[in-house]
């Protein structure tokens, strides 16, 4: 598999029908960041998004092809999987079996969000707290901190001055102090994927609400589609409550490259009772 620049004569949804709507794919396919791989570049029968430096990937195309296997063989540990085309699943359990850890990610549809019930979840923020849009100067603080709150904001942008001219941001302001943000993660001609981050210190009042419904309600008026893919129960509720339809459950993958640890971690979560 080889990375390639030239994607513009390659269909997105031929390769990756179950997310040709993404965000994040369309993010990457865009070169806005990570990068595209395939097998060939002219005429790929198999696709991959990569983000390599969290080994995050959309893999796609025909999973019957020999360099679909080749590809999965040759996974660093740890690596995340999303699934964009029929059969990668069957594939990879395969090849892998016993050392792949599964978790829910919960999906939803914005097209039920109305303007109203967004300013009525801004309008409860505590007067002590201050809402404010993401400039450069605090782009540039959260891109050069790895924080709580911080270290996972901005993740699909090359620095600050991108993000001011491509993303989009609010923050909670507790005096100077950022203790809750809600930004654009990742941008593409698709919209925006939302991530939002509070300071453990500063949960359950309220902030993430106020400040997610913000960022939506920008949106709303700018035409930008808000897109929310939740990884917990606790942001799959979040985004009910701001309006969000679920559209269910699906399973996200992860390559660990032990079979001791898939039970480590299967057994932590019977002890838990829940997902961890």
């Amino acid at each position: 598999m080889k990375a390639i620049t030239e994607t513009k004569q390659l269909d997105l949804a031929h390769y990756l029908p179950e997310y040709a709507g993404s965000c994040m794919a369309a993010a990457i396919f865009e070169g806005h960041m990570g990068q595209v791989l395939a097998n060939d570049a002219s005429h790929p029968d198999v696709l991959v998004l990569s983000m390599p430096k969290i080994k995050f990937n959309i893999v796609g195309g025909d999973a019957s092809h020999p360099a679909a296997r080749k590809y999965l063989e040759t996974l660093p540990n740890f690596s995340q999987l999303l699934f964009g085309a029929p059969g990668w699943k069957e594939l990879v359990t395969a090849v892998h079996a016993g050392r792949l850890v599964v978790r829910k990610r919960y999906a939803f549809s914005s097209q039920s969000l109305a303007a109203e019930p967004l300013r009525v979840l801004r309008a409860k923020l505590a007067p002590e707290f201050k809402m404010v849009q993401i400039d450069l100067p605090r782009a540039g603080q959260i891109t050069a901190q790895r924080e709580e709150i911080t270290k996972e904001q901005l993740f699909g942008f090359k620095s600050a001055e991108d993000f001011m001219a491509r993303g989009i941001g609010f923050c909670v302001l507790d005096g100077e102090r950022m203790v809750c943000i809600a930004a654009a993660g990742a941008a593409s001609s698709k919209g925006i994927e939302i991530q939002i981050n509070t300071d453990s210190k500063y949960r359950g009042r309220g902030l993430a609400s106020a400040a997610a419904a913000e960022l939506i309600l920008w949106c709303l008026e700018h035409g930008v589609e808000p897109h929310w893919d939740a990884a917990t129960e606790i942001s799959a509720g979040l985004a009910t409550k701001l309006g969000y339809t679920p559209l269910g459950a699906y399973n996200n993958y992860y390559y660990v490259g032990s079979r001791l640890l898939v039970s480590l971690v299967n057994a932590f979560r019977r002890l838990r009772g829940k997902e961890i």
